[in-house]
């Protein structure tokens, strides 16, 4: 089971998702237990659901690279998803409106130039901003892996040209924090 970092209206949430059968499932968000059930698809982008009893007609009516803007009973919700996501083969997430996904650490070891998650944990901090030089040493950003705050370090010179984790971004070992050139 993996978890995942949501942002609805930039604000963070833990999401662990696990596959019951093709219209139902759970998911632990926040650590609380949540039922999801879709009832009816109107088309491809409209959904009926039911989430722990409740029924609610979700409606993506914007979709901008990992950006979905979601239309949850009148209520309009950002949502950002991550570069990975839970795809159960009988559904597709990507064209229902439920919980979505905040943008994930990449797992790209061999990318040049890339400053890496020497362990996994969550970035509690971020030192460093795009643009800015840093030194051999400087530190990149606070990782905290169990209750313990970890110093990543810049491997060499040079200048931060994206950062690819945000606060609160639940990170794999070997998963990009940010690219120096």
């Amino acid at each position: 089971m993996r978890t995942y970092e949501v942002s609805v209206n930039k604000k963070v949430h833990s999401v662990k998702l696990m596959k019951k059968d093709e219209a139902f499932f759970f998911a632990e968000v926040n650590g609380k237990n949540v039922e999801v059930r879709m009832l009816k698809f109107n088309d491809e982008k409209r959904v009926f659901l039911q989430i722990n009893g409740k029924t609610v007609q979700a409606e993506i009516i914007n979709v901008s690279g990992s950006l979905r803007q979601v239309r949850i009973d009148g209520k309009i919700f950002d949502v950002q998803f991550p570069t990975v996501s839970f795809k159960p083969e009988a559904m597709n997430f990507e064209s229902i409106a439920a919980p979505s996904f905040k943008k994930q650490a990449l797992s790209l070891g061999s990318v040049k130039d890339a400053v890496l998650a020497p362990i996994a944990g969550r970035i509690v901090a971020l030192k460093v901003g795009v643009g800015q030089r840093v030194s051999k040493g400087d530190c990149i950003c606070i990782l905290e892996a169990m209750k313990m705050a970890n110093e990543v370090a810049a491997h060499k010179e040079g200048v931060v040209k994206e950062i690819v984790v945000s606060e609160g971004s639940i990170v794999n070992k070997g998963d990009v924090l940010c690219i120096i050139a």
